[in-house]
């Protein structure tokens, strides 16, 4: 598993780099794909590296890419492991470049997540975990275990080009806030002890949850759909997400904090 998760730090900072050299271009080849989804060539540079070193790395086993055509489930429901990516997670953030966006690898077993490696191009940094081998942050000084930590007053992650209203009625209570880009993003921060929670409303993708949700994990925190149930993988015909909700320190009452709702 070592020797496997260096591999996928290498690979997701090369897409990383792939995603930098198309940044600055004054076209990025915007369109909008068949659900109202944009995508750039930044977004299919990074699947290309992606696809290209897994598939050398492990040939054996199968991908399912935001950015490519996803198997019927007759098929996928035969894949025992399988690599689950988000090429560049935080396409809108690209285009506005904030530079929060992300790239997103997560090896998935029987139907968990079981790697994540989210590496943040704008400032080379680099999250990443296992199961049961603990999350970490990696930069050019440092390379450190990370876990969630509880603040004196709920600090909620929330998107910055979101209505905060479309979140804050589902908390109880007052809350600090931290602005931010892509999903992943999110949850690296909660998993280092930034933030406590985020309430993502909204469509999102399996490859939008898989890797933060192993980081997450083995930092301290958790990761469930808006009726706090348990998010699934590769067992539905369609790979899109309910509304989730990410959450740090188990100290706090989350049942009584976030208020579950139905789409």
């Amino acid at each position: 598993m070592v020797e496997i998760l260096e591999a996928c730090i290498s690979l997701a900072q090369q897409a990383g780099d792939a995603i930098m050299a198309i940044y600055q271009q004054d076209d990025i080849e915007l369109q909008q794909k068949s659900d109202d989804t944009p995508v750039t060539k930044a977004d299919l540079a990074a699947n290309a590296v992606l696809t290209a070193g897994l598939k050398k790395l492990t040939p054996e086993i199968p991908i399912m890419s935001e950015e490519t055509p996803i198997p019927a489930l007759k098929e996928r429901k035969q894949w025992q492991r399988y690599w689950l990516l988000d090429p560049m997670d935080g396409t809108g953030e690209f285009v506005l470049k904030s530079g929060d966006f992300a790239v997103n690898i997560a090896l998935v077993e029987n139907n968990k997540p079981v790697l994540g490696v989210i590496y943040w191009p704008s400032k080379n940094t680099t999250y990443y975990a296992t199961k049961d081998g603990g999350a970490y942050k990696r930069t050019e000084q440092y390379n450190k275990k990370i876990s969630v930590i509880k603040h004196n007053k709920l600090t909620l992650a929330v998107s910055r080009r979101q209505q905060l209203d479309t979140v804050s009625q589902y908390v109880n209570g007052d809350f600090d806030t931290l602005p931010l880009g892509s999903c992943s993003l999110k949850a690296c921060h909660i998993a280092e002890g930034k933030a406590d929670a985020f309430l993502r409303i909204g469509p999102t993708g399996e490859w939008d949850t898989g890797a933060s949700q192993v980081i997450v994990e083995e930092a301290g925190g958790a990761l469930f759909d808006a009726e706090f149930n348990e998010i699934t993988y590769n067992q539905r015909e369609t790979t899109e997400n309910p509304d989730f909700i990410i959450v740090g320190h188990s100290d706090w009452d989350w049942h009584k904090m976030l208020l579950p709702h139905k789409r």
